[in-house]
């Protein structure tokens, strides 16, 4: 199957609210009979959402020898159709591009990393090859939190993260912290204001002590400097009462020496007890030693691949290689995929078909290096 068509039969496939297991159980038809074996996970119980799972391929599962991985996500954001300049699930392709939800961020990796392991299984004979397929990474990678330790029976000693990136390889991107604080009060009339408790009132003060804090002073060379952005304030249900809840969100990013407990017990300090919080997001930082043999290696085949030196870069943006540093410590991550990352969510999301090729070829020889044949 050529790249291009298993990216458009993805974007074809409706994932952002539902249709994550069908989409998964179709790449598992694919897989099985090449001999990888396949198990579905819930991240979500079924009473919540029963179409909510990850997907995890092994070849060869129980031989031994370090494995090398691959992993991404199924789901994508919603979509408004009557934006887009043509059909969000028709996959078109003009000019040489891929147009649809998902082209992007991210069924064009998937695409490419399952075809090249398809492609290279026959070859590989007595070592494991290990995929993983998420659900939810758009609700804040909920598929890979919930991923499993013991899929494989031989240590993981690599992985490449399969999100947009122009076809360049990177050593890592910024953790995140989502918090959210809610205030409550006693819903009134408004013109009875003193029959009521106005909850938004409550909330202000916090939000004002809240855009004054800095985050832990850390600067990364490659990564920069952490954020903190005071994002959406939300309270009441229309002009005429008082309201009787508010919440206010806040997304922070941090790089490495940045530490999530320290920044919420500042949080915490600072809100005084007057708003209730709660963490929605708390991913860490991911970075990958440039220098270490393999990410050298791999930068090396790229470069090789795209006729160019590459150098050392990173993204803003978190991956579910956040989630799969945390359940395996000490992995060396790439992120490497098709697609620009500026055009994910977007309208008119679109990958240049040119690219798909690109990196699966990229895939092709990473695990060629990495299994010797």
């Amino acid at each position: 199957m050529e790249t291009l068509e298993l990216a458009q039969r993805l974007i074809r496939m409706d994932t952002a609210a539902a249709g994550e297991r069908q989409a998964l159980q179709f790449l598992a038809g694919l897989l099985e009979p090449a001999g990888f074996s396949c198990e579905f996970e819930d991240y979500l119980p079924e009473s919540v959402r029963p179409d909510a799972c990850n997907l995890y391929a092994v070849l060869n599962k129980g031989a031994k020898g370090p494995a090398l991985f691959f992993g991404g996500h199924i789901d994508t954001v919603p979509v408004t159709p009557s934006t887009w300049s043509a059909p969000p699930l028709a996959a078109e392709i003009r000019d040489g591009r891929l147009y649809g939800r998902g082209a992007a961020d991210m069924k064009g990796g998937l695409a490419a990393f399952v075809l090249a392991a398809l492609e290279a299984a026959p070859r590989i004979r007595d070592r494991e090859l290990v995929l993983h397929v998420y659900g939810g990474e758009e609700q804040g990678c909920l598929g890979s939190k919930k991923a499993k330790e013991t899929i494989s029976a031989s240590p993981l000693g690599a992985a490449i993260i399969a999100e947009p990136t122009n076809a360049r390889p990177l050593v890592g991107h910024r953790g995140a912290l989502w918090l959210t604080l809610r205030t409550k009060g006693v819903a009134a009339h408004a013109s009875m204001p003193d029959k009521g408790v106005n909850a938004l009132a409550k909330m202000l003060p916090v939000a004002n002590r809240l855009l004054d804090y800095r985050l832990p002073a850390a600067h990364h060379p490659y990564l920069g400097d952490g954020t903190f952005v005071v994002s959406m304030l939300h309270a009441g249900i229309n002009s005429n009462s008082v309201p009787d809840s508010a919440s206010l969100t806040i997304d922070i990013r941090t790089v490495p020496g940045q530490k999530s407990p320290e920044i919420l017990k500042d949080v915490e300090n600072i809100v005084r007890g007057e708003a209730a919080i709660e963490t929605t997001v708390d991913l860490e930082p991911v970075w990958s030693d440039p220098e270490s043999p393999w990410v050298k290696r791999v930068r090396a085949l790229c470069g090789e691949c795209l006729g160019d030196v590459i150098g050392i870069e990173t993204v803003a943006f978190f991956t579910d290689a956040a989630s799969v540093r945390q359940l395996f410590p000490g992995l060396p991550i790439v992120v490497l995929g098709p697609g620009d990352q500026a055009l994910a969510h977007k309208t008119d999301e679109w990958c240049s078909i040119a690219q798909l090729d690109t990196v699966r070829k990229m895939y092709a020889e990473i695990i060629r290096d990495w299994y010797g044949f």
